[in-house]
């Protein structure tokens, strides 16, 4: 992570909206989570992370002639409960057949932020990618957490703690451009 270039982009841009732009729900057929069975250990599996894409719109105002540009960026997050059991046996937590899946909640968001209109933004691209690979998350956390717990409710099943926001950690190979 540079931090130079975080700062470059923290500078240029104001939070506007977090808005929640595709959303994915399945919940295993028969599955009454009031009458799970003793035996049944369900573990969350989270996958979560930003789009590598991000982009810059530029909004004008017919009547005033003002002109407003916007960063826009993507956050996928995810979390779906399998069957323990399934999870001891299998190599890697993909392998969990859809049988052990009880239930899954995707999610994708996006993020809007006023970009300054005195910036450039061809000067700044590099800042503004790195600020998107590692701040987008703190600001749709809340979002994914507050959207997680609702979900639950309304499925009737207790709801699924999501942990504390992480900072992804640099490739090793980019790490060492």
């Amino acid at each position: 992570m540079d931090r130079a270039l975080i700062d470059a982009a923290t500078k240029a841009l104001d939070v506007e909206a977090i808005f929640l732009r595709a959303s994915e729900i399945f919940c295993k057929e028969g599955f009454m989570p009031q009458l799970i069975e003793d035996d049944l250990s369900l573990v969350p599996q989270y996958r979560v992370g930003p789009k590598s894409e991000f982009h810059v719109v530029t909004a004008e105002n017919k009547e005033t002639r003002d002109s407003k540009k916007t960063a826009m960026y993507y956050f996928e997050a995810g979390v779906r409960l399998i069957d323990g059991a399934m999870l001891d046996s299998a190599e890697k937590e993909e392998d969990i057949p859809g049988e052990g899946v009880y239930v899954e909640i995707k999610t994708e968001f996006c993020a809007h932020y006023g970009l300054d209109g005195n910036a450039n933004e061809k000067e700044l691209h590099l800042a503004l990618a790195e600020f998107g690979q590692f701040n987008i998350g703190y600001h749709v956390w809340p979002y994914w957490r507050e959207y997680v717990q609702g979900v639950c409710a309304r499925m009737g099943i207790p709801p699924i703690p999501i942990p504390m926001y992480r900072i992804p950690q640099p490739d090793s190979a980019s790490e060492s451009e």
